[in-house]
């Protein structure tokens, strides 16, 4: 088994907590918008290249502005696979709502049912659930995923389904050493479902930004670590050239 003993590839943060997890695991990534998450996200994404396979799945951002995000940085993100979910679910199953809706609003024309052409009848609806977890299933060895983010499943999902996405892939960690990290940037939606997801992951972080002066001040809560809470922590970081990186800024509170 290739093991990556980076976590975000910040060793103030990642120092043993890579020891204390079980070859697969699972984290969640929590902040609120303007937390800077979807970069620590993508972070943790690189730290993951070169190593194992890297899949990226974002349900918000456009899939250009996801690889700008990496190059911006000096990554490379030539070696990630990012699939954008939530431009799939438009193209597959809001424009087929859509045109159906057109339709019953306006009708159709004769000239618009004569010229048409005749179209297979698909019976088969598109499942975000299915569409992510065909990916791990082709994969046989360990790996690195990031869903940025779950809140997006929270839409269009039932709350217990969106715990069920969960479990698939924290079990396929566990089947073959992969390492995975959930996003949400909502704690709003659900916050029972929220709970739910915190108890699955073996790690569970918190970004937060907090005024200060005419600029935001970040930490990062590490607030689980599997079952060895003495290794939880509080981690001032700011964003520099390569990343996110430990320490505060110059002139902020340490």
């Amino acid at each position: 088994m290739v093991e990556n003993e980076e976590i975000f590839g910040i060793p103030e943060v990642d120092g043993t907590l890579f020891a204390a997890l079980p070859p697969g695991w699972l984290a969640i990534l929590s902040g609120d918008s303007g937390s800077g998450a979807p970069l620590l996200a993508k972070q943790f994404a690189h730290s993951g290249i070169g190593r194992v396979p890297v899949l990226f799945y974002t349900t918000f951002e456009r899939t250009d502005d996801v690889r700008r995000a990496f190059t911006d940085f000096g990554w490379d993100p030539t070696e990630v696979k990012v699939v954008n979910l939530a431009d799939e679910y438009y193209e597959r199953v809001l424009v087929r709502g859509l045109d159906i809706a057109r339709a019953r609003e306006q009708g159709l024309t004769l000239d618009q049912l004569v010229g048409a052409e005749p179209h297979p009848v698909v019976t088969k609806s598109f499942s975000l659930t299915n569409r992510m977890l065909s990916d791990l299933g082709n994969i046989d060895r360990p790996f690195r995923l990031v869903l940025d983010s779950v809140d997006f499943f929270f839409e269009v999902l039932q709350p217990n389904d969106v715990t069920t996405v969960a479990r698939q892939i924290r079990h396929r960690c566990q089947t073959i050493g992969g390492q995975a990290l959930l996003t949400i940037h909502s704690v709003t939606h659900d916050r029972a479902v929220y709970g739910l997801l915190q108890d699955l992951a073996d790690l569970a972080f918190q970004l937060r930004a907090e005024p200060h002066g005419g600029r935001y001040v970040h930490t990062l809560f590490t607030e689980k670590v599997a079952n060895r809470p003495d290794l939880a922590r509080i981690t001032p970081v700011h964003v520099g050239d390569s990343g996110w990186l430990a320490g505060a800024l110059e002139g902020a509170p340490g």
